[in-house]
């Protein structure tokens, strides 16, 4: 072949490199559509989760475009994981957890990007209720509590010291009990105290087994609880769903403060079929007089600080993490500036309408 042929050759062989090298950087380099489907994850229903569920049963998310398709585990520490191994968008788990994934970087960036909850969920029951109680009564007793890093047994730890009592050496703390067969460990004797979340508290108080003394949630005091996380990469990548997903939230907790205990139970009720009606009620009741849920998403970086206190004084965490690193508000300040809620009147109201 010729040179001035071969020359030729080689320029058109150039140009189409060229031109299929253009072709794809332009298609990479394009946004990528997002999302309007959001995989959740979460451990198990929990009436603590109320305004997640209020979500779902009246459709919040769908009038926001978003289908929301929600995966259940029965452990709680697989949360987070399923996140960073992108089985999961979001994940409703304690912030206490995300915090600890991002101290040991086993996890990756999980962001919270939306409160649910701003007071913790256990109380204290005693086997013998005192009526008042006084912390010092604990001083030589044993408490039943969770594992060493949960966050009540942190919590009750911490309150353990303001009320200058030396958690496992003035009380005995039990945290090698799993969490199924606790409430039989109390029953069959062990334990002068237990620590339980709603409903297990109402159930062990109707069973004639015990009797709450002491809210953790009330006596710590607000910081954020539960709430939903995502990865640093999918809350870049999807702005404008997770903005809908929060908005979703908003209108849930605006519609919970609106509405009466027994108004919001039949609403949920379909979530909560295994429980009896009485009970829902009145796990309901007991976390509403406590204010355990925020009026807003938005997360406190003041209070998370004081989570944070909470956890490095019980020795739970390798390092702190700043809320500047651990919290994304955007979504949740937006969803505060635009999404309004106005009660129905004169007309049949969400509750009469559900055949439960």
């Amino acid at each position: 072949m010729d040179r001035p042929r071969l020359l030729l050759v080689l320029l058109l062989l150039l140009s189409l490199t060229l031109a299929a090298g253009a072709i794809i950087i332009k298609k990479f380099s394009q946004p990528q559509p997002e999302t309007n489907i959001i995989r959740l994850m979460e451990g198990p229903r929990s009436v603590y989760h109320l305004p997640h569920y209020i979500a779902l049963a009246l459709g919040f998310f769908k009038e926001q475009g978003l289908e929301v398709v929600v995966e259940n585990t029965d452990n709680n520490q697989t949360l987070l994981p399923a996140l960073a191994g992108e089985r999961a968008d979001v994940a409703l788990v304690g912030l206490e957890q995300a915090i600890y994934s991002r101290a040991d970087g086993s996890l990756g960036d999980v962001v919270a990007f939306a409160a649910v909850t701003r007071r913790d969920s256990h109380f204290l029951l005693a086997r013998k209720a005192n009526d008042p109680f006084e912390w010092a009564s604990l001083k030589e007793k044993t408490v039943i509590a969770g594992w060493p890093e949960s966050i009540e047994t942190v919590l009750l730890e911490g309150l353990l010291r303001q009320k200058n009592i030396a958690p496992y050496r003035e009380v005995t703390l039990y945290t090698n009990i799993p969490a199924s067969l606790r409430i039989g460990a109390f029953s069959a004797g062990s334990g002068d105290f237990i620590i339980l979340a709603e409903p297990q508290a109402s159930m062990v108080e109707n069973a004639g087994l015990g009797r709450v003394v002491v809210s953790l949630g009330k006596e710590a005091g607000p910081f954020p609880a539960a709430v939903y996380a995502a990865r640093a990469e999918f809350i870049r990548s999807n702005p404008v769903a997770l903005q809908r997903f929060t908005n979703a939230v908003y209108k849930a907790q605006l519609w919970l403060a609106h509405h009466s205990t027994r108004e919001t139970a039949r609403v949920v009720r379909p979530y909560f079929k295994d429980m009896e009606e009485n009970i829902l009620v009145q796990a309901i009741e007991r976390y509403r007089a406590q204010e355990t849920w925020p009026a807003n998403p938005v997360i406190d970086p003041g209070r998370y600080n004081y989570l944070m206190d909470l956890l490095d004084q019980a020795r739970e965490i390798a390092r702190r993490i700043p809320p500047e690193h651990m919290l994304n508000n955007q979504f949740a300040q937006k969803a505060v500036e635009t999404v309004k809620y106005v009660p129905e009147k004169g007309k049949p109201r969400w509750f009469e309408r559900l055949k439960i």
